[in-house]
């Protein structure tokens, strides 16, 4: 039994893999397509809109994927299951509706006070169509991410990315004569757009598929206390998301104006803002395709795990998926800082995004392993205190950001995202030490940060010429020297027990 679970696991992470790597792949070759045609300032503008948007999602959504991932792996019943999806539907549905309504009649007053540009006014609205179903989309993803059928997401999530690239892009194309706001209510109408055609798509698949399971039926008695069970999780978790991303909409708000106050970079605000935010970060964040598929399935893994009191099984799988995390970002880091330069050419025709992507790229350790542990704290039941740590992250950068863009500019932002991503990590992993029982050895870090000296000395002893193939080749040999030292170094990251110690540490903090 558990040689099956263990296959199904790695089944569902290579199509959760392939398809989220598709996806971005596509989503940073569409945002090169829109840099064309709007040009950084209007990438700037259109990342200002888009900071809205992440606040309404959270509201729409308020903690109901992760309710829905927690409560259907932990039923004991198909009747059980079902109850508790019909719960989490109810609850989507009205989270959505409220989130849709209050941006649509409050975007001029966000547009005028806080964007200060009246021009956003429109596409808010257009964005506000698409709550509830996002609401709903995110709950049918939480209970296939359950029932370990991640190829339903999988397919819903490809066919979202399409549609919104088509429909998006066709707009596009008809509206960029008429000036930046018309571009970017092209942008925001196509994904409206494509979210509901893809809740659409994840409804026929989930009723195709509710038949179907592994639970045995029973007389109805569990569904008691579901309603209760659904806002301890979905209450505290969508509190602290509404404060925290709150504070990020603040923060994302004030860089620009930040920047406006610095003389060197006033005239170029927007432009600055839409190089490091929408050109550079996607490209930092593309190989988290392979990561965040993996650890999101981790998330229900470790919640059966924990409600069965398997501490050993926990505390395993938290070892290897933190070794497994420093291996694969070291590498991932050693990669864009060696090739920025030509990355930012070839994707954007950006030397100043390939600046921004090399600036970022030592610090992709501390982001991919911070979300990994996260997501290991939410499958044994701590996303309370992720949340806690997140507010703290996010009140910090809104703390800092105003001044420090007003003083050195753009380079601000990017003192505070490292400020608060080691703060951040830092915290969350003394926590999950605490909990699982964890104790890192040296060679966790020791091993990966060979490799990537080794794969940085390569690359700069190779021949450089310009072209996708030159560069593909160059990053593959790379890649292979990186590989080699973690290999003879002792493989992919390794982690060792000591409860002890760990929770000792932890005391302190």
């Amino acid at each position: 039994m558990a040689m099956q679970n263990l296959k199904r696991f790695f089944k569902n992470g290579i199509i959760l893999t392939l398809t989220s790597l598709l996806m971005r792949m596509l989503g940073v070759s569409f945002n090169a397509f829109v840099t064309e045609k709007l040009g950084a300032e209007g990438m700037g503008l259109y990342t200002l809109i888009m900071s809205v948007y992440g606040f309404t999602v959270t509201v729409a959504s308020s903690g109901v994927s992760l309710a829905a991932t927690r409560m259907c792996a932990e039923a004991g019943s198909r009747e059980e299951q079902r109850a508790a999806l019909k719960r989490c539907a109810l609850y989507a549905g009205v989270c959505g509706t409220i989130a849709a309504v209050g941006l649509f009649s409050g975007a001029e007053l966000v547009a005028g006070r806080l964007l200060g540009d009246l021009r956003c006014t429109r596409s808010l609205r257009l964005l506000s169509l698409s709550m509830p179903f996002i609401a709903l989309s995110n709950m049918l993803g939480g209970y296939f991410s359950a029932v370990r059928k991640v190829s339903r997401s999988a397919a819903a999530g490809i066919f979202e990315q399409l549609f919104r690239i088509f429909a998006a892009g066709w707009l596009l194309l008809h509206f960029v004569p008429d000036g930046i706001e018309y571009a970017c209510m092209a942008l925001v109408g196509g994904g409206a757009l494509a979210e509901a055609a893809s809740f659409v798509l994840s409804l026929i698949l989930y009723l195709a598929d509710r038949g179907r399971g592994e639970l045995p039926d029973s007389d109805g008695s569990e569904r008691r206390g579901l309603t209760g069970k659904l806002f301890s999780i979905t209450l505290p978790v969508a509190a602290a998301a509404y404060i925290r991303s709150a504070l990020t909409t603040l923060e994302h708000i004030l860089i620009p104006r930040g920047l406006k106050e610095n003389p060197a970079t006033k005239e170029r605000a927007l432009a600055s803002y839409g190089i490091l935010c929408g050109m550079a970060m996607p490209v930092v964040m593309l190989p988290t395709a392979f990561l965040y598929s993996f650890t999101g399935l981790l998330i229900p893994e470790l919640a059966e795990a924990s409600s069965r009191g398997e501490t050993v099984r926990v505390r395993s799988m938290s070892e290897r998926a933190a070794g497994l995390t420093v291996a694969y970002s070291f590498g991932c880091a050693a990669m864009l800082c060696a090739f920025s330069h030509e990355i930012g050419l070839l994707v954007y025709n950006s030397a100043e995004c390939g600046d921004f992507i090399r600036i970022m790229a030592p610090l992709i350790p501390v982001m991919y392993f911070d979300h990994a542990v996260d997501s290991m704290l939410k499958g044994i039941g701590e996303q309370l205190y992720c949340m806690k740590v997140n507010i703290l992250d996010a009140a910090l950068c809104a703390l800092l950001v105003y001044p420090l863009c007003r003083r050195v500019g753009i380079y601000g932002y990017v003192i505070v995202i490292y400020l608060s991503e080691l703060i951040n990590a830092a915290l969350s992993t003394i926590r999950l030490c605490r909990r699982a029982e964890l104790c890192f050895s040296p060679g966790i870090l020791l091993v990966p940060l060979a490799g990537g000296a080794a794969a940085l000395l390569t690359a700069e002893l190779m021949p450089s010429t310009a072209g996708w193939g030159s560069l593909i080749c160059r990053m593959t040999v790379s890649g292979g020297a990186y590989l080699l030292v973690c290999a003879v170094g002792g493989g992919l990251g390794t982690a060792r027990s000591d409860g002890k110690k760990n929770r000792r540490l932890a005391r302190r903090f």
